[in-house]
């Protein structure tokens, strides 16, 4: 059964929950009805000029889709579609799978503070095709067709192998489960393995940059800046402005705005995976870029970052450089860093260095006299005791 076919079975379907009682959408178009009902300048909205303006199929009443098909070499910022679709795998945990099982998400809501009372009304999913990229953008025209719209997405989610969203973990993702939820239709992404680039973002560069929001990310790293670009906050309103007003303007302005956050989404991967190669290249925090790749098992490629980023390592850096050269028996390398660390008065440096004296070199005397350089506190005083205690006995010819 083809989604044309389904998405006609549903309008026939009973309409979805009431939104809660009290929410500002649910308010606002109660004013827009009692208005309405008084004669008002509310305009009846005309669905099929929207479609027609927006250059839209209407799937099914109150469901439009635009469709482009968008070229694999096409550029956007300093990169084009097809060499994000090569960069991503480097990304992901595990196998990338299937290009064209990858779906790029990114939604317009009702608001911001997410729960039942906000609702989805926009959606583009951005997919790799043989030969090139099929962007398909879903709006929501009237309340009464959400299930229609919901069902239209899940159709264009079916297969999916991969889900790329910015920030989608902590809003798209549980917002669309619980829209799907609310009108009875299983979700496609329960399963789906997600890849939030805000995440890498946030790791490689929380500590370099001012903020690490998507406009953010595409000025730095792929030379973009939106002059004419609807806000991201500005979306309900124009939603709002269609509903009561029949508005067409502010609804291709969403539109657009999804797109460029599609197009951002798609090549992303091809700075961030240089920077988590080769960090000086964006000027990411070497630590951060290093301390990934020690959780994902290659202690290896994390040591030759440091190395490679020496002279940008904080104190925190080059301790984590130092473990390293401990885990794989280089104590010489690591003695070094803790002793220049110490001249520091580094806590962490202090600690180790004394350890070392003493394990490692048996050397009690230089081992007290680096814990004795340890901030005051109960850890340093008893292990200035210990180390005493033990070369007491030495002097007496007791066990050391």
């Amino acid at each position: 059964m083809g989604l044309r076919e389904r998405l006609d079975r549903l309008t026939g379907a009973p309409p979805p929950p009431v939104p809660e009682e009290g929410t500002p959408l649910v308010a606002r178009l109660a004013r827009l009805r009692a208005r309405s009902v008084a004669g008002s300048e509310v305009r009846v909205a005309d669905e099929q000029g929207l479609a027609e303006h927006l250059a839209a199929e209407r799937l099914a009443p109150g469901v439009l889709c635009r469709e482009q098909q968008l070229p694999g070499a096409e550029t956007w910022g300093s990169s084009t579609l097809d060499q994000g679709r090569a960069a991503l795998p480097e990304l992901c945990d595990g196998p990338a799978g299937d290009p064209t099982g990858w779906r790029f998400l990114d939604t317009e809501t009702s608001g911001l503070a997410g729960g039942t009372g906000t609702w989805v009304f926009q959606v583009g999913i951005l997919r790799p095709m043989a030969g090139g990229w099929r962007l398909r953008q879903f709006l929501l025209a009237r309340l009464d067709a959400e299930a229609a719209f919901l069902a239209a997405i899940a159709e264009e989610l079916a297969g999916v192998s991969r889900l790329v969203t910015y920030n989608g973990k902590s809003f798209d993702r549980p917002l669309l489960a619980t829209r799907f939820r609310l009108v009875g239709i299983a979700d496609p992404l329960a399963e789906a393995p997600h890849l939030d680039l805000l995440a890498w973002v946030r790791r490689a560069f929380a500590e370099v940059w001012g903020d690490c929001r998507l406009v953010s990310a595409e000025e730095r790293l792929l030379g973009l800046r939106r002059f004419d670009d609807l806000p991201g906050a500005a979306a309900p309103q124009a939603w709002l402005d269609w509903l009561r007003q029949g508005r067409v303007a502010p609804l291709e302005a969403v539109l657009r705005h999804n797109r460029r956050d599609l197009l951002s989404l798609a090549v992303l991967p091809v700075p961030l995976a240089l920077t988590y190669r080769d960090p000086a290249a964006t000027g990411a925090a070497p630590q951060s870029i290093a301390g990934h790749h020690v959780a994902r098992g290659a202690p290896h490629h994390a040591l030759a970052i440091l190395e490679a980023n020496a002279a940008r390592l904080t104190p925190a850096a080059r301790l984590l450089q130092a473990t390293l050269y401990r885990r794989r028996g280089d104590w010489d390398a690591a003695s070094r860093i803790w002793a220049a660390l110490a001249e520091q008065q580094e806590p962490a440096a202090l600690l180790a260095l004394a350890k070392f004296h003493e394990h490692s070199r048996a050397d009690p005397v230089a081992a007290l006299a680096v814990a004795e350089r340890l901030p005051p506190g109960p850890d340093r005083d008893r292990r200035c005791a210990r180390l005493a205690a033990k070369l007491g006995r030495a002097r007496n010819g007791g066990a050391s």
